[in-house]
């Protein structure tokens, strides 16, 4: 869905950077570009099955190699296809003769959604994020020892969670300039400049909250963060590793407008949760120091949830 509130910035203003090329401005790049595009929709009667198609193929086209690590003069090896989630630790618990289930983006006809589809173990919560060294260096505190809840590892935690999602951001925003490119006149469209402004906005606040990790994994303080954790006697049979903001409390008041493109900086929250070995269920929800102001509340109402209040949160 794309919200159009008078708050939203919609235009491409003729004298900001070019989307497509940041070191021009819009007018003298890419405007009269886009007003002559006479190109038709991408997808005018395609059937859902190859509408489908395109939007895989051309998502596929942005992924990127990269190492998110803070130390790059000690990177080596190559950009490795790294887990979100711990394989031997936690993709081997909920697994079924090799193979899980994950949530993909597809279009039916009554808009788009999110399916259900069988993945294979290795392929699962992956994401070209780190170079082999760094996945298996950086993170050994949590890959090799339980949870202790260490500040260490609650950093680790959130910092992954943190990584996983910059890179799809990135993505994003690689994805929405490619479509620029392609269909110039979309950068007249305020849907696609809504697209744009959140994409941006997105990747900044990312970028934000990536060199504070950095800061404080260098200085060796893990104390940046407040984490809530607490321990199902269950274990569920999924797991997820995420960072997002969040719209409203527990109780439906609003805290982030999530919708805007106006705001300074959207604060995240960082998810983890995973099956343990020993049959029960970690939840670990952090967010930095920093934003205290925004979600000290939330996290004291979550906090004194008792066990089935949070399990159904």
């Amino acid at each position: 869905m794309i919200y159009t509130g008078n708050n939203r910035n919609l235009s491409i203003e003729p004298y900001e950077p070019c989307p497509c090329h940041l070191e021009k401005k819009f007018k003298f790049c890419c405007y009269q570009k886009a007003k002559d595009d006479t190109s038709g929709p991408m997808a005018k009667g395609f059937s859902l099955g190859r509408i489908n198609h395109l939007i895989r193929d051309f998502y596929a086209s942005t992924d990127f190699k990269t190492c998110f690590a803070f130390e790059k003069v000690q990177c080596s090896g190559p950009i490795k296809n790294a887990h979100s989630l711990q394989n031997n630790r936690i993709l081997n618990v909920i697994c079924e003769n090799g193979h899980l289930y994950h949530f993909k983006p597809e279009i039916v006809d009554s808009g788009p959604t999110s399916v259900i589809k069988k993945i294979g173990k290795n392929d699962a919560s992956t994401f070209f994020g780190f170079c082999d060294f760094h996945d298996t260096e950086l993170f050994k505190p949590i890959e090799l020892f339980d949870y202790t809840g260490g500040i260490q590892q609650n950093f680790l935690f959130a910092f992954r969670a943190l990584a996983v999602e910059m890179h799809k951001k990135l993505r994003q925003l690689k994805n929405v300039k490619r479509m620029f490119t392609k269909r110039p006149r979309t950068m007249l469209d305020p849907q696609f400049v809504y697209m744009y402004r959140v994409a941006v906005s997105d990747v900044n606040d990312h970028q934000f909250e990536y060199d504070l990790f950095k800061q404080g994994y260098q200085n060796g303080d893990y104390t940046g963060l407040r984490t809530i954790h607490r321990e199902l006697q269950l274990g569920v049979k999924f797991a997820a590793c995420s960072s997002f903001a969040v719209r409203y409390d527990i109780d439906g008041n609003l805290i982030n407008d999530t919708f805007s493109t106006k705001k300074d900086r959207m604060p995240s929250i960082y998810l983890n949760i995973y099956p343990t070995q020993k049959g029960t269920t970690n939840i670990l929800i952090s967010y930095l120091n920093i934003d205290s102001e925004v979600y000290q509340n939330y996290f004291k109402s979550l906090d004194a949830l008792d066990a089935k209040n949070l399990q159904n949160i």
